[in-house]
């Protein structure tokens, strides 16, 4: 069964699947096999049928615990049974199995929660937290200035390599994004200027390996083979994507904020709706096919109006 599970996750990275997706398909995977063994003495996915996925269904709903000891959420739960869905349909389509037990599955509807964003104070102070005396902390201010200015994805700012830039023509090219799709997407003024001398003076001093441990200057660069990427690490290869995640992580903790990689693609769409521009432009923005995704921001402004009439009401 893992073996099974081993080769559909290896296809997902094969046509770049973020790894927060194929970190979630594994994680599910690895439960329903748990789940199937443990109660069904079930080792081979050509046994399982659909009464025992609806089984594990409602075992995940009522009786999964978090590590926080939490029943799982409506979202959660779909999220897990879309994953089954997905896995068994690619067994199917790869010949493992003659029909999927997993079609008939209903997935749970839940609302959706309305997207935590920080106000434009806020936004500044996390953005401007980073030493820029630094190679780290000018790499760092260019990462969050571009996420702000772009909404691009963590996957998608992690894939940037240096010809995905043009910072003299303000605009950034995103290689195969959600849904396997390019798109092209302007860089503000400040974004621009960052990445330029990101480019310019820190990027030169990492590939070079001329740092070691947390910054530290150390006598004998590393030769590192060169790279395209853009986003560069200590070590002079690309900034990991979880590393790109802790940065932020830091700096949000610095600064007394709640804020990871996603809440300036929140951010970047909030603030733009509230500056006047349309939510097709911003659908575009962030590389949305459907309109109804990106009219969730829509619905932030309408609670942002709820909690000024309220805190005008209490103050009359």
């Amino acid at each position: 069964m893992n073996r099974a599970v081993d080769a559909y996750l290896a296809e997902l990275e094969a046509r770049h699947f973020s790894h927060s997706r194929r970190a979630h398909g594994a994680r599910t995977l690895e439960r329903l096999i748990l789940y199937l063994r443990e109660a069904h003495s079930i080792t081979d996915w050509r046994a399982v049928n659909e009464t025992q996925l609806r089984d594990f269904a409602v075992y995940a709903a009522t009786r999964h615990r978090s590590p926080k000891g939490k029943l799982i959420t409506a979202a959660t739960l779909r999220q897990w049974l879309s994953i089954i869905r997905s896995f068994f349909a690619w067994q199917c389509t790869h010949g493992h199995l003659l029909h999927s037990p997993a079609t008939r599955l209903v997935l749970p509807r839940g609302e959706q929660p309305l997207p935590h964003v920080l106000n434009e104070q806020e936004i500044a102070r996390l953005i401007e937290r980073p030493d820029i005396k630094t190679a780290i902390g000018l790499r760092d201010r260019a990462i969050m200035e571009t996420l702000y200015a772009t909404g691009i994805r963590h996957a998608e700012a992690h894939r940037l390599d240096l010809y995905d830039v043009d910072t003299g023509a303000h605009r950034l090219t995103v290689r195969l994004g959600k849904g396997q799709r390019d798109r092209l997407v302007p860089l503000t003024e400040t974004a621009a200027h960052w990445l330029t001398r990101y480019v310019t003076v820190a990027r030169p001093e990492l590939a070079a390996g001329k740092l070691w441990g947390k910054g530290r200057r150390r006598g004998q660069p590393k030769l590192i083979p060169p790279t395209s990427a853009l986003w560069l690490s200590l070590t002079g290869h690309r900034l990991s994507y979880q590393m790109i995640a802790e940065r932020i992580r830091d700096y949000a903790l610095q600064v007394e904020l709640k804020a990871n990689v996603h809440t300036f693609r929140h951010c970047c769409a909030t603030h733009l709706l509230r500056g006047g521009a349309s939510v097709r432009h911003v659908q575009q923005l962030l590389g949305h096919r459907d309109l109804s995704t990106t009219e969730i921001y829509t619905h932030v402004e309408v609670s942002d109006l709820q909690q000024a009439i309220e805190t005008a009401s209490n103050k009359a």
